[in-house]
This record gives C-alpha cells, sequence and structure tokens, in this order.
C-alpha cells in the first residue's frame, strides 16, 4: 500500500474515492490524527490515481470527464485471469481439488482417513476414532487443517471452491497474501475444531468453514474501516445466514442433499467477524502512529 493524498479538514474524500472506484483503481480512506488520508493498494495503479487526484484538485466542485476504464480482457477466462494475484486462495482451492481425486470425493475411506480430524477404523457397523486430545498428544497438529480440503461431491467441491475464490481472492488483494493466509488457517482450524467438538463425529469436511468466514469478513469490514470497498452486499449476508439457520432443519435432508456441517459453518461466520475486529483495530493502531 502507498499514502497518496492527505486531506484537508474541509475536503470531503467521498467524490474522489467514487471516480477511483469508476476507475477501478483499488484504495482505502484512512482516518489518522483527525484527517482523511487516501491509501493506493497496487502500486502499479500509482501513476493512475495521482493523475486523476491532480484533475480532482483542480475541479473538485466539477464532474470528471474521465475515459471509461478499460474492460478486461475476453481471451481468458474471467474467473481464473488474475490467479497471480491472488495465490493462496487458488492453493487452497488447487489442494482441495487434489484431495478430492486422492479420496473419490468421499468414496475411499482409507485415504479419507488421511485428512479427517482424527483417523478412524470401520469395524463392523461401528466406526472407532480417537477424541481430539489424543489426536494432539500424537502430535497430528496438521488434522485441525486438512478437514477444509475434504470435500463429498463434485457439487460440494464447485460450490465451496467458486466462493473461495470469488470473495477470497478480493479479500486477499486487499489484506496481502500472507494475513489472507493467516485467515484462512485461523477460520479453517476454528471451524473443524468446532465441528468436531460439538457433533463429535470425524466425517466431516469441506472449504464451507472458510466460505462462511470469508463471507462475514467481507460483509463487516465496510462499517470498521472507512473507504473499505463493499464486496458482500446485504441481501447476500441474508442469503448465507437463512442457508446457515435450514441447515439445522431437516430441509436439506429432505431434498436428498445429505447433512450440512453446520457447527463448522456457524463456528466460520463467527471466527471471520472476530477476525475482522481484531485487523480493524489493529489497523487503526498502526495507522495512529
Amino acid at each position: 500500500m502507498v499514502l497518496l493524498y492527505e486531506f484537508a479538514v474541509n475536503e470531503s474524500p467521498e467524490p474522489l474515492s467514487k471516480i477511483l472506484w469508476q476507475q477501478r483503481i483499488g484504495h482505502r480512506i484512512v482516518q489518522s490524527n483527525n484527517r482523511d488520508q487516501l491509501w493506493g493498494l497496487d502500486h502499479s495503479d500509482t501513476h493512475k490515481a495521482m493523475e486523476i487526484l491532480q484533475l480532482w484538485q483542480h475541479s473538485p466542485d466539477e464532474d470528471l470527464e474521465l475515459p471509461e476504464a478499460p474492460k478486461r480482457q475476453k481471451s481468458s477466462s474471467p474467473v481464473f485471469q488474475q490467479w497471480h494475484k491472488s495465490p493462496m486462495a487458488l492453493a487452497f482451492i488447487v489442494l482441495s481439488c487434489l484431495v478430492a481425486v486422492i479420496t473419490g470425493l468421499g468414496e475411499y475411506l482409507d485415504t479419507i482417513s488421511w485428512f479427517t480430524i482424527s483417523s478412524f477404523e470401520v469395524m463392523g457397523n461401528r466406526i472407532q476414532f480417537d477424541p481430539l486430545a489424543e489426536v494432539l498428544s500424537k502430535g497430528e497438529y496438521w488434522r485441525l487443517l486438512t478437514p477444509a480440503f475434504l470435500h463429498f461431491g463434485i457439487a460440494h467441491l464447485i460450490f465451496n471452491s467458486l466462493w473461495v475464490w470469488e470473495v477470497g481472492r478480493k479479500l486477499e488483494r486487499l489484506m496481502g497474501s500472507l494475513i489472507w493466509l493467516t485467515f484462512a488457517v485461523f477460520v479453517s482450524v476454528v471451524s473443524n475444531i468446532g465441528q468436531y467438538l460439538i457433533n463429535g463425529y470425524p466425517l466431516f469436511g469441506g472449504l464451507s468453514g472458510l466460505v462462511y468466514g470469508l463471507i462475514a469478513f467481507a460483509w463487516i469490514m465496510p462499517y470498521l474501516i472507512k473507504g473499505w470497498p463493499p464486496i458482500i452486499s446485504k441481501p447476500l449476508m441474508i442469503f448465507f445466514v437463512v442457508w446457515l439457520m435450514a441447515g439445522y432443519t431437516d430441509v436439506f435432508s429432505a431434498l436428498g442433499l445429505g447433512n450440512m456441517a453446520n457447527e463448522a459453518h456457524l463456528m466460520g461466520l463467527v471466527s471471520g467477524l472476530v477476525f475482522a475486529g481484531v485487523y480493524s483495530l489493529l489497523w487503526k493502531l498502526i495507522k495512529q502512529r
């Protein structure tokens, strides 16, 4: 991130911010020492942002006539054409696809046991597995994360992967890859532990907990940090909350969709909100220095 401009006390940042978003220039408006500051998110946009800033300073009360922002090239897939800017989000999707192949999308019990939060054995019509304390005593800490990469069906994998990419890649560009990875591991581990402790059964998995964490984080951040771009609309957030509540009923079972990892969804949502609170607090503390 780069500091582009500090607004005067009588200057409103909203008109300039609107123009920058229209030109697809990622930025944030941050308050520091009771002054609004304009921060650019991508160094490659700095020159263009400064040109727009100079035009706006010359005529702050007039509508600027700017050429439309260049449209994205249609020669490559609009979904993955910017993969190099969101490597961690893509890595989670790729790992999920690899695990899906290894486990046969939930068909191969012997390889599924490599990734579940606890190893297990099928004995007759019973399944035997270890409590979480024993898993940790064995030093198998990786099992706290790996259930996130397990998926049971192609629709399950596609649905989760698309949401991780759609929301996750945008957040990764805003947060940075290292912080995004920290966020993803935190939310996934909390979701997996919550699901296992509450439900008491190791055969669960999926990126759904992370999806709910991403949705919650993206929705709440514009309320916590001024200038943070809105990614999740209110109707979409309501849809995910209703979907979460429906998981605690028999609706999905009646439709033949099986049982949902409801606790993982709930813990993902809560941990996403918690991370947003901590992130915004640290952000404000750093900017006040």
